[in-house]
């Protein structure tokens, strides 16, 4: 599934694609990604970590910790995907709010 936020900024929430290359062949294309899709793919991760603290700033009863984790992974051309349960992720994400912050 992907989901456009406001900004324009797209995110894919799933498995990351299979490409057919090895882990090797991802990482040299990985490495071949300019610097602005990096920081774009970046930007994705930051548009949906305000997203996700936007949700939790406005929870009517909202409890004194929220935390949040969960997999990221970029494809060669650094998009960035959201991976679920036992997926491959490049990276983990962990955030957490408390009341008052």
């Amino acid at each position: 599934m992907v989901v456009e936020l406001p900004d324009g900024a797209k995110i894919h929430f799933g498995h990351a694609p299979e490409t057919g290359l090895s882990e090797v062949g991802v990482a040299e294309n990985i490495a071949k990604a300019s610097a602005e899709k990096f920081k774009a793919a970046l930007g994705s991760l930051a548009s949906l970590v305000a997203a996700l603290e936007d949700s939790v700033g406005h929870m009517a009863h909202r409890p004194n910790k929220v935390e949040m984790e969960f997999g990221a992974s970029l494809s060669g051309d650094c998009d960035l995907w959201v991976v679920f349960g036992e997926g491959k992720a490049d990276f983990k994400v962990k955030l957490a709010w408390s009341k008052g912050t």
